[in-house]
């Protein structure tokens, strides 16, 4: 049996045939697997080159201030090398990466070139190794994505599969970055393809498993979640639902003005210093010199981060992709003094170990915060919730290399910190720590900038391992995303495209359709052919209605027989047979589809390609009693489509 299986796949390759189905999911699973390694190889690029770079000088500038101008001149120098690379080898290896890899899936069949992955890992790697603020999960994405998209190609996939091997690609770099199988898995379907199709989610999570064994083995995270050592109780309190709310609500106006500023930067700078090597120095100097000049240490830290400190002094907060400020965010815990006293009525803490509260002990990177020192942190805090973004679009308008997901957690935890400490200090009775509003407001914030609320919520679930935040996590979520997309429709991947003049619409945009009824749109004054009448006629009355490609006919019992299609009718006058002796009745298509008013124009559309007609009949009734009440013509349907799509613009 063996034997044959394989005979007989030898014989489709010879035929150049290949087995597309089973054969992606196979790929799928090699791809996670380069995928994990990339990852993992990325992750330890990124550490050797900031080793080697401004992690070494920053840690001699006590010793001459020769150390901290050579902190400062980091960014530019690598910045510079960056955009010479990538305009010299690949342009599309340049910025955050996720915008083409969706243009290639909506575009260009899923293809991306091979050399992308390799381009990508050494500009991506030096920009946030030499202190670029940019993240790392952008590029491990597209590196993904154009692992999948390769190994499509040299296998001749259709285009259906290679866009899956793709997503599977994305999948699996965010699964190993994150030790986030199951956001991975998400992200892709929603950002990358657009689409839950059931018949692309095994190559998918196939992908994503495979990486995440990987990570596990050779991983930065091996099997702790990202964001280790936080020990919150139960954050579902009706008492503090109304914070998460409005913190929601503050995440949506930050992440819109994240967007903003991103793309308005970018202009200004092209505008300004129109020579791309002054442009990637000028800017590259700006963020060294914002990254020297900003204490590096916060005026409250935790023991682990004083012993660390004590080795080594604390790299620039708003230099490299920043996971130590956001670590630090999300272990900001109020002293006991401050605890809200249980009220009656209220859940008891949430657990899911019985025996946890029994042995908990205060983990070392947990920050105590009286109220004393709550303005002092809020101070070191805030600044950093506007440099973040700004120095990232910098960095990326002088032509760095590197992703906007890391600086939308970052701009998240230092936003919800801060949004916890003002609450504490003004409504501690009514608030939680200062921490659980940091990890709610990293899934607001990256909710609010890629509105893709599914993946925000798993993602920092499966980041931060914390299921008793999930209610608050979710509220604030929906919240931003409803924000956000009131401000721009696009998120901060669309906007690029839409920038560019490149307006993708996804599976899920014929949703706009759905709502929108055959009765709505079908035309309800129309001509009617009886089946006696001939060629003559049928073309007389066709002339008079030039808007319709079809005609029906009908019996003398008011009864649809059949339409007559424009082609049906060409074909009759093309032959050598009179007018005359064609009657309606005897080219009409019988038993054509027809559709009901009260069906949604997305049935319509699945109507249209099912029999390739122009003109739906629009009928009521059932059997021996249905009636023709309209006609439904696809080009209706198409207009009607656009105006809802500039509506929802």
């Amino acid at each position: 049996m063996l034997a044959r299986l394989i005979a007989a796949v030898s014989k489709r390759f010879e035929r150049g045939v290949v087995p597309g189905s089973s054969l992606t999911i196979l790929l799928a699973g090699l791809v996670g697997l380069a995928a994990g390694f990339a990852a993992a190889f990325f992750g330890h690029f990124i550490h050797e080159i900031t080793e080697a770079t401004y992690g070494a000088a920053n840690s001699r500038r006590g010793e001459s201030f020769v150390w901290t101008l050579a902190v400062m001149a980091c960014p530019a120098l690598a910045m510079l090398f960056v955009a010479w690379l990538t305009r010299r080898f690949a342009p599309e290896a340049q910025g955050a990466g996720i915008p083409e890899v969706i243009t290639a899936v909506a575009r260009h069949d899923g293809v991306i070139r091979p050399r992308i992955a390799a381009v990508k890992i050494v500009a991506s790697g030096i920009t946030i190794g030499a202190g670029g603020s940019v993240g790392r999960e952008g590029p491990i994405v597209q590196i993904g994505s154009a692992l999948g998209s390769t190994a499509g190609q040299l296998f001749k996939l259709s285009a259906k599969n290679i866009k899956v091997l793709v997503a599977a690609g994305a999948a699996a770099g965010i699964s190993a970055t994150f030790n986030a199988p199951l956001a991975g898995v998400i992200f892709a379907s929603e950002i990358i393809l657009g689409s839950f199709a059931v018949e692309s989610l095994t190559p998918i999570v196939l992908a994503s498993v495979v990486a995440d064994v990987v990570q596990q083995r050779f991983g930065e995270h091996r099997l702790d979640p990202a964001f280790k050592d936080l020990q919150y109780e139960f954050a579902g309190a009706w008492v503090q639902l109304p914070s998460y709310l409005l913190l929601g609500l503050v995440a949506g106006l930050a992440a819109a003005a994240f967007i903003k500023v991103l793309y308005a930067t970018d202009r200004i700078a092209e505008r300004l210093l129109p020579r791309w090597w002054i442009k990637a120095l000028v800017l590259g100097l700006i963020v060294g010199g914002v990254g020297v000049l900003y204490p590096a240490s916060p005026p409250v830290v935790s023991r682990s981060a004083e012993r660390d400190a004590a080795l080594r002094p604390p790299l620039p907060p708003v230099m490299g992709v920043g996971y130590e400020v956001v670590e630090h965010a999300l272990h900001l815990k109020r002293t006991e003094s401050q605890a809200v006293p249980k009220q009656n009525g209220e859940p008891a803490p949430f657990s899911l170990n019985p025996f946890e509260t029994l042995f908990r002990t205060a983990p070392e990177r947990e920050v105590k915060l009286a109220p004393e020192r709550m303005l002092a942190e809020l101070a070191w805090l805030a600044p950093l919730i506007l440099l973040k973004p700004l120095l990232t679009s910098l960095t990326l308008a002088g032509g760095g290399s590197g992703g906007v997901f890391a600086p939308s957690l970052y701009l998240g935890a230092t936003l919800g910190a801060a949004f916890g400490l003002v609450a504490n200090l003004a409504l501690p009775e009514l608030s939680n720590s200062p921490g659980v509003y940091a990890i709610v407001g990293m899934s607001a914030v990256v909710a609010g900038t890629t509105q893709g609320v599914l993946s925000a919520i798993l993602i920092v679930y499966e980041m931060t391992d914390q299921y008793a935040i999930i209610l608050p996590i979710m509220a604030a979520a929906c919240v931003s995303s409803v924000i956000a997309r009131m401000i721009d429709q696009d998120s901060i991947y669309y906007k690029k495209l839409t920038l560019r003049g490149e307006h993708i619409s996804r599976g899920h945009d014929l949703h706009n359709l759905d709502h929108v009824m055959v009765r709505d749109v079908m035309i309800r004054r129309f001509p009617k052919l009886a089946p006696a009448d001939n060629a003559l006629e049928i073309v007389r009355i066709a002339r008079e209605h030039p808007e319709l490609e079809s005609l029906p006919v009908m019996s003398d019992d008011g009864k649809l027989i059949g339409i007559i299609r424009a082609e049906d009718l060409h074909r009759v006058l093309d032959s050598d047979i009179s007018p005359r002796l064609v009657n309606a009745e005897d080219i009409a298509l019988r038993t054509p589809l027809s559709v009901h008013p009260a069906q949604n124009l997305l049935e319509a559309m699945r109507d249209f390609g099912a029999r390739d007609v122009e003109t739906l009949p629009v009928e009521v009734g059932a059997g021996e009693n249905r009636r023709l009440v309209g006609l439904l013509l696809r080009s209706d349907v198409i207009r009607r489509y656009r105006q809802e799509m500039l509506q929802r613009r």
